[in-house]
């Protein structure tokens, strides 16, 4: 037996309550997938890009947080 086909079984043995909740709930479900996805923060690759770009020449960690403080201070 499928899935689908044990699933429309268990909803036939439901009655008018539990249905009318079960209806609710997969309602809300289609509500919930139908958003848009959230923005996921890029991470550590998007800063390995970052401090590849543009021919720079590789720096220590201590010129990158001298850098990083100055944008600070701004």
């Amino acid at each position: 037996m499928s899935t689908i086909e044990l699933a429309v079984q268990r909803v036939a043995g439901l009655d008018e309550s539990h249905a009318a909740k079960l209806l609710a709930w997969l309602d809300s479900q289609q509500v919930a997938t139908s958003a848009p996805p959230q923005e996921q923060p890029l991470g550590a690759h998007a800063m390995i890009g970052f401090a590849l770009r543009e021919g720079r020449a590789p720096r220590t960690t201590a010129e990158w947080m001298r850098e990083l403080r100055e944008g600070d201070a701004d």
